[in-house]
């Protein structure tokens, strides 16, 4: 069971000629390592406009249902989702939160990962002359990836649509993004490619290609979060197809998950990619429905808390396949991805995930979410006037309480067992390149 003890030393054995030439070796090890991280960091920090090129040897694939480094070790994404940031179109104005963010999530947080989500109507708005799209807006993506990958973690890229164009599946302006990205990331290490932020066509979509409940829709300014549609739903074979394989629907044409990956690999692109399901990602393919290709992910987003039994889909499918729950949450709130059982089941999905080598992206660094709150606040996933611009103020972690009842009570959130978590289980992305 997952908690924050450590296990006692065991006596230590005399020291011998050989063991002391092998600490020699490790400390010009370690100090080659700093070295390393030191220039990493000169050149994050004064060449925005590549990213970090770093040995393409140390790249991420997959073997089975696991991701390993080049150097054969496990890799399990354990990170933090920002908020505020480029899914929006006030960008500009928050890149000093969103640095503080980044910062927060290494530091103080243990991430190994951090999950940028990317509006693309951004990179296509204001286009730049004689470019398909806004370089000044990839040149904001390359600077988050540089600070990030300067920390050592790796970088999820996540085609994000709901503050902007609230698009609610891949269209030719997804394909356009990815193609951007596949030219901009192809192959550099620990870059990672989130296909498209939760699918939310329909629950159901008819033999006719028009959906039988309406998709949903976020006024713009309203959190994503604050208007789930709850427990996972039946999904019709029409839906996993559309999702699939894309088709037209009220007219619009979608494209499939399928295609984008198939387009990815054809740009020569091995990057690991991300696939969440349909039903705003809370639900994973199975059988025909599985995406064909290498180096795939299956990513969950808010599974149900208060049905454990609910976690087995995530179980079975990690036995053949890398599986992530991608965005995760838990917080005092009136939405519908709070779990009133969350006090005490919390401790045993953790636990679950560990157990199934499954990793967990949360969300986000705000107070009323991972971050202690004074009072009663419904986080955002919009930047405010009064966001933090400086990490150290985003390292007290909120906590659980036994009054965690979903409603307007005083019960805050998770951060404190996911800092824990991640402070025992995270490991180091600098491990890998070793």
């Amino acid at each position: 069971m997952f908690n924050a003890s450590l296990h006692g030393r065991e006596s230590e054995p005399q020291i011998t000629i050989s063991k002391v030439l092998m600490l020699v070796m490790l400390v010009g090890f370690i100090l080659t390592t700093l070295l390393f991280s030191l220039v990493s960091r000169v050149y994050a920090v004064n060449n925005t406009n590549n990213p970090i090129s770093q040995n393409n040897n140390f790249q991420l694939s997959v073997v089975g249902n696991h991701v390993f480094s080049s150097n054969g070790k496990l890799y399990i994404p354990e990170g933090i989702s920002v908020y505020g940031g480029l899914e929006d179109t006030d960008y500009m104005e928050n890149v000093a939160n969103i640095d503080a963010q980044i910062i927060a999530a290494a530091k103080y947080w243990h991430a190994n990962t951090i999950r940028l989500q990317i509006a693309e109507s951004n990179l296509f708005n204001n286009t730049t002359s004689g470019k398909t799209y806004n370089n000044k807006f990839l040149q904001a993506i390359l600077s988050q990836v540089n600070l990030a990958r300067s920390l050592n973690m790796a970088v999820v890229l996540n085609d994000q649509t709901e503050f902007t164009s609230n698009t609610p599946g891949p269209t030719a302006m997804t394909a356009k993004f990815w193609k951007v990205m596949s030219r901009a990331f192809q192959n550099q290490p620990y870059i990672i490619f989130d296909l498209f932020n939760e699918p939310r066509i329909g629950s159901a979509v008819s033999l006719n290609g028009q959906t039988v409940s309406s998709s949903r829709l976020v006024p713009l300014g309203i959190s994503s979060h604050a208007g789930r549609t709850g427990s996972s739903r039946s999904i019709s074979a029409n839906t996993w197809n559309l999702w699939k394989n894309g088709g037209k629907v009220n007219g619009v044409t979608y494209i499939g998950m399928q295609t984008l990956v198939n387009q990815i690999r054809g740009y020569g692109v091995n990057n690991l990619i991300w696939v969440e399901g349909p039903n705003e990602a809370r639900e994973l393919p199975i059988g025909t429905y599985l995406i064909k290709g290498s180096n795939i992910v299956y990513s969950i987003h808010h599974p149900n808390l208060n049905n454990p039994t609910s976690w087995n889909r995530i179980g079975d499918l990690s036995k053949i396949a890398p599986v992530v729950d991608g965005e995760w949450a838990q917080y005092q709130s009136p939405w519908a991805e709070c779990y009133s059982h969350a006090y005490t089941n919390v401790p045993l999905y953790l636990n679950y995930l560990l157990t199934h080598q499954v990793g967990i992206i949360a969300w986000s660094l705000q107070a009323g979410s991972l971050l202690k709150d004074s009072g009663y606040k419904i986080p955002s996933n919009l930047n405010t006037p009064n966001s933090p611009t400086t990490a150290s103020d985003l390292k007290s972690p909120s906590q659980l309480f036994p009054s965690y009842d979903c409603g307007y009570e005083f019960g805050q959130g998770v951060g404190q067992l996911l800092q824990n978590y991640f402070s025992l289980y995270a490991v180091p992305i600098s491990l890998f390149t070793n």
